[in-house]
């Protein structure tokens, strides 16, 4: 991505929650709170005036319904599926006793928002490139809750330890869930490596860590297009770190963490999608959540 423009992938994925909320037979996936935040988004930013423009517009949306069934059938509605997902599994561990929430990489994603206005008692953190922190910064700055913490940094310049040391809300004895949704496939494997151990030593009350992955674009566990490896290669955000599902055990074990649990594709749609049995659907990308089992 440009160092002075946000990441172009973020907008897509807020594009795509708000094309799934704007649609009758989906709109109910997508909460009124989360609609309203998306949209405040899109319309704080000349790009996001025009993502929503591309929405209303029956030409331009037609468009990119089509370069959705090239590039990945059904991501739209993946991009919700796996949101909910996350927060699942995020609102279950805040029941069971974390107290913060950080974010890695957060992009235009609202939960951090949404949290922070629920419950007033629990530490909501985001890390992300500083000009995408700075488009989000602007479109809450009216009513962003005061535990919402949106921190600018380029991790691909400061490790992640050293900037969460930079956050003064940041309690390294809270129980904490970290979030790391659609970061690791483009990073090298050093740097993944390098994040599980930041988030294994950034607290001493306990650790929650979820993230998402997806197989290798030539395995038979993904319906993405080989025309998305060109168009991400051409956006300049290539992927980088791929795994198969059946390795994620071992790779954890590696970093010395436990497997929680894993939802895939498959699941979501069971879950999720019981209404929209015949909706074209991605399978790739899934959800894992995991513990560490020892300090390093």
């Amino acid at each position: 991505m440009q160092d002075n423009k946000a990441s172009h992938t973020a907008y897509t994925v807020l594009q795509g929650v708000v094309h799934t909320g704007s649609q009758k037979h989906t709109n109910w996936l997508v909460s009124p709170e989360k609609m309203s935040a998306c949209l405040d988004i899109l319309d704080s930013s000349d790009e996001g005036r025009k993502r929503l423009h591309q929405l209303r517009n029956p030409v331009l949306s037609t468009g990119l319904k089509m370069m959705q069934r090239l590039l990945l059938p059904g991501i739209a509605i993946h991009y919700v599926t796996r949101k909910k997902a996350i927060e699942d599994i995020v609102r279950a561990d805040i029941v069971r006793g974390a107290r913060q929430v950080v974010n890695i990489g957060a992009g235009f994603d609202t939960l951090m928002y949404e949290l922070s206005r629920d419950r007033t008692d629990l530490t909501c953190i985001e890390l992300d490139h500083p000009a995408t922190a700075a488009q989000k910064r602007q479109a809450f700055a009216a009513h962003a809750p005061a535990n919402l913490h949106l921190h600018p940094v380029d991790l691909s310049k400061t490790e992640l330890s050293d900037a969460l040391a930079q956050i003064p809300a940041f309690d390294p004895t809270l129980r904490t869930c970290f979030i790391c949704e659609g970061v690791l496939m483009y990073l090298d494997s050093s740097d993944v490596e390098r994040v599980f151990s930041a988030v294994t030593q950034a607290t001493s009350g306990g650790v929650q860590f979820i993230f998402t992955a997806i197989p290798s674009m030539d395995s038979p566990n993904t319906n993405a297009t080989w025309l998305l490896k060109r168009y991400l290669h051409r956006l300049g955000e290539p992927l980088c770190w791929t795994i198969e599902k059946s390795d994620i055990t071992d790779f954890l074990a590696a970093q010395g963490y436990e497997l929680d649990q894993v939802v895939d594709g498959h699941d979501m749609r069971r879950k999720y999608l019981s209404r929209l049995s015949d909706t074209p659907f991605h399978l790739g990308e899934f959800v894992v959540s995991c513990t560490p089992t020892q300090k390093g």
